[in-house]
């Protein structure tokens, strides 16, 4: 008995120590923070799960600016159709805009979210440059444009090239058409081989032929043009590919070397 009444004498202080020491407060309080922290953490979870329910917070309304033109109106109407009364914050405006993109004759979209529950989809009318000799049409930023049922502008250049070449031709066109410009030679086709051969076809003849370095060797032709424009019309082909010079292809002989 003395032993265990030893025993008990020695633990009862130890015990009254522990519950007043620091550490014990400090992990006190930390208990209670972890646990603020998850209720806190529950309650935004159960927020943004409310505030991103699909069904709450609906697009109430959608306007759309721009110079329509050609657009045809209905079909702007049922690409937005599907996205009205859908989450207005976790809507994705890229799948709206390639909705709006895909109407015949629209070029640029830009979308926008405007509070409280409205959409403004800003559209431009697709400009074409270039009629595709395999079908469809060039747009004035190098696009691909299928437009069946829509007769567009006369005079566009032809441009023949390999798939998804068309912004390259393009660039290149510009590039050019710049050049020629000056002397009041136009571009009517465009041609790149699987090589990368250019064939430039002029209105009124004829055709050039490129190569490597083509926009110097189309400078140094264009430099002695003006001595060669009285026989033009019965120039057939310029090859420039030559590096001290070029070839004449004439409609009637068998071609002249300069």
């Amino acid at each position: 008995m003395s032993i265990g009444a030893d025993i008990r004498t020695r633990l009862a202080p130890d015990r009254r120590g522990l519950r007043a020491t620091g550490p014990a407060r400090r992990l006190d309080r930390r208990h209670a923070r972890v646990a603020l922290a998850i209720v806190a953490a529950v309650a935004v979870a159960m927020g943004a799960r409310a505030l991103l329910a699909p069904n709450r917070f609906p697009v109430r309304s959608v306007r759309v600016i721009g110079h329509l033109g050609h657009i045809p109106q209905p079909l702007i109407v049922a690409a937005v159709q599907p996205f009205l009364y859908r989450n207005f914050y976790t809507l994705p405006l890229g799948t709206v805009r390639a909705a709006v993109a895909s109407v015949p004759w629209v070029g640029s979209v830009r979308v926008e979210r405007r509070f409280p529950r409205a959409l403004v989809i800003y559209v431009g009318r697709m400009r074409l440059a270039a009629r595709w000799a395999r079908g469809g049409w060039v747009d004035a930023g190098g696009g691909h444009a299928h437009l069946r049922g829509y007769e567009p502008p006369a005079g566009l250049p032809v441009f023949q090239g390999p798939a998804g070449s068309e912004r390259e031709m393009w660039v290149h066109y510009g590039r050019l058409q710049a050049l020629l410009k000056p002397a009041g030679l136009v571009i009517t086709a465009l041609d790149l081989s699987e090589r990368g051969t250019w064939r430039v076809a002029l209105r009124g003849g004829p055709q050039l032929v490129l190569g490597h370095k083509a926009y110097a060797r189309l400078a140094r032709f264009l430099t002695v043009f003006p001595q060669l424009a009285a026989r033009r019309s019965a120039m057939r082909q310029v090859d420039l590919r030559y590096t001290n010079g070029f070839a004449i292809g004439w409609k009637t002989g068998s071609g002249d070397k300069k």
